[in-house]
């Protein structure tokens, strides 16, 4: 149980720091969330889904996906993987009613930060450990995301994986603090949409 512990809180460290590292420098203007957690029984291993929208200010925001997969029997890191998209945004109240819920459009999509590693995404060093980042672009890089080659690598990137004109429903608890059943959360995504550019 101990060991438990400790490896959850080691995980978290290391997400936060895996976070801090990509995050622009700018202040958190609001943050929303959503969690999934899936136990697959047939190999014991527990599989941790996340999203979290932060909007750095009135128009740019910053949408992490962040997913990791950990044992039970064998409590080390199976898979580790980090998606940061970031551009602009624009905010209107919800057309769900509900007075305090906001439909969040991402308008762009200017650049995306992706790492993973971990055996749960297969042992192939080059195919499932890698780090892309379309701000830091490398010949290396567009390697590893484009084998056959690519003429911009970063722009062929973004443009393959953009989320731009996503619109994600948030509730914000900040409109009536007396509510105490109100979150900061997510939600809802889209239908079929899915932020793992792998998938």
């Amino acid at each position: 149980m101990m060991k438990s512990r400790i490896l959850a809180l080691a995980l978290a460290l290391a997400l936060t720091l895996s976070l801090v590292s990509v995050a622009s420098a700018a202040p958190i203007k609001s943050s929303y969330n959503l969690s999934d957690v899936e136990f697959i029984e047939a190999v014991g291993w527990y599989w941790t889904k996340d999203v979290s929208l932060v909007l750095r200010d009135d128009s740019n925001y910053e949408l992490f996906y962040r997913e990791y997969a950990f044992g039970t029997t064998d409590p080390g890191l199976k898979a580790n993987k980090l998606i940061v998209y970031s551009g602009t945004y624009s905010s209107v109240e919800s057309a769900d009613d509900e007075a305090c819920h906001f439909d969040i459009t991402l308008d762009t999509c200017d650049s995306i930060y992706f790492e993973q590693h971990g055996k749960g995404f297969g042992r192939n060093v080059l195919g499932y450990a890698m780090v892309l980042d379309t701000t830091a672009w490398t010949d290396d890089m567009t390697d590893i995301a484009f084998p056959d080659g690519a003429d911009d690598g970063a722009a062929e990137f973004v443009a393959n994986h953009t989320i731009a004109g996503t619109v994600i429903t948030v509730e914000d608890l900040r409109e009536d603090l007396d509510d105490v059943t109100l979150e900061n959360k997510i939600v809802a995504l889209p239908e079929g949409f899915n932020a793992n550019i792998t998938e």
